[in-house]
């Protein structure tokens, strides 16, 4: 299991507690900054930039990177023709006149031989050499390949995570193409019983105190997470719900030590304590719906061709060898408040 995280979909990370929650349960936080970004580091919010400079958070490059993976640009324009653009024409074509299609803007390295083929089939717009206005469902669902396949990379190898989850809609296994309603309901109640598991400091990011505090006690918390998404996986795979509560019970009880461990470490050098969860997202059978100017869209069908497009595009890195031993696991690590109001 990887012990390093990719987050995505923004270049500059969350200036909330998700970010220091990232920064301290994984051994290392990257972040998928286009290199221009690093020459004229202004482009980039304070937070991310200092962040950077001490080392908290990795930058990881796309441009030179997707290279490595021969088939990232066929796997994706295959996915979006084959399972994707459907829905998606659909979706302009009969929208309201007066209801403008929501676009997401997306840095060109990010895209290889992308941004050509999309702005052809008119879901893309240039707004200059480095930046694309790209339909929001579309882009979307790029940057959630993306970030599969550069976690997967050999020279990367991190778990992608994100704050969002809409993203949840978008991986999945071969079930939920069949059983989404099935599946929708056990992932609201697994996400209901993954409380109150992870100790973080409430309050504002200092990069200084998480220095410190990684150095003296880095241990400590990302062993607490591979217990605790060790313990999802099981839970993911238990149908009867009152197993599920018991189970979770029960893993609870056991963590309570290595719990107050961690709190006790914690007070003195950040003072507020709260609790967030860890769910795991890749594997787990989520299907969700992603809300586009207030109309819920499911994509229950398309996930696991994401997924496939995902996993061919790993299947081609040039490395035969490393390819197979890169396996793509994607979770969603989020706070409890956030969870709370999915």
């Amino acid at each position: 299991m990887s012990q390093s995280a990719l987050y995505f979909p923004y270049i500059n990370v969350p200036s909330t507690s998700w970010t220091t929650q990232a920064i301290l349960y994984w051994d290392k936080l990257a972040s998928i900054v286009p290199s221009d970004h690093l020459y004229n580091p202004d482009q980039m919010d304070p937070l991310t930039r200092s962040l950077l400079s001490e080392g908290l958070v990795e930058p990881v490059m796309p441009g030179a990177l997707i290279q490595q993976a021969e088939g990232f640009d066929v796997c994706f324009m295959e996915y979006l023709e084959k399972r994707l653009l459907p829905n998606v024409l659909h979706r302009r074509k009969y929208a309201r006149p007066d209801v403008k299609i929501q676009s997401t803007r997306i840095h060109a390295e990010k895209m290889g031989e992308i941004p050509d083929y999309l702005v052809d089939l008119g879901l893309a717009k240039r707004v200059n050499w480095a930046w694309l206005d790209v339909d929001t469902v579309v882009a979307n669902h790029f940057m959630a390949y993306l970030a599969t396949v550069l976690g997967a990379l050999p020279t990367v190898r991190a778990t992608p995570i994100t704050n969002n989850l809409v993203f949840s809609s978008m991986l999945g296994t071969p079930r939920t193409a069949h059983r989404s309603d099935r599946s929708l309901h056990t992932s609201k109640a697994r996400q209901v019983i993954l409380k109150a598991l992870l100790p973080v400091p409430d309050g504002p990011i200092d990069a200084d105190q998480l220095i410190r505090f990684k150095q003296r006690h880095g241990a400590l918390l990302p062993q607490l997470r591979s217990k605790i998404e060790a313990h999802c996986g099981l839970v993911s795979l238990q149908p009867d719900p009152e197993a599920r509560a018991a189970m979770t019970n029960s893993f609870i009880q056991e963590c309570q030590d290595q719990v107050s461990e961690i709190e006790a470490a914690m007070r003195p050098a950040f003072g507020k304590i709260v609790y967030g969860s860890l769910a795991p997202l890749f594997g787990a059978g989520l299907t969700m719906k992603a809300t586009d100017q207030g109309n819920a869209i499911a994509y229950a069908g398309a996930a696991l061709s994401l997924v496939g497009a995902a996993y061919l595009a790993i299947a081609s890195i040039r490395d035969p060898r490393r390819a197979a031993e890169a396996r793509p696991l994607a979770y969603i690590a989020h706070a409890r408040r956030t969870i709370a109001r999915a």
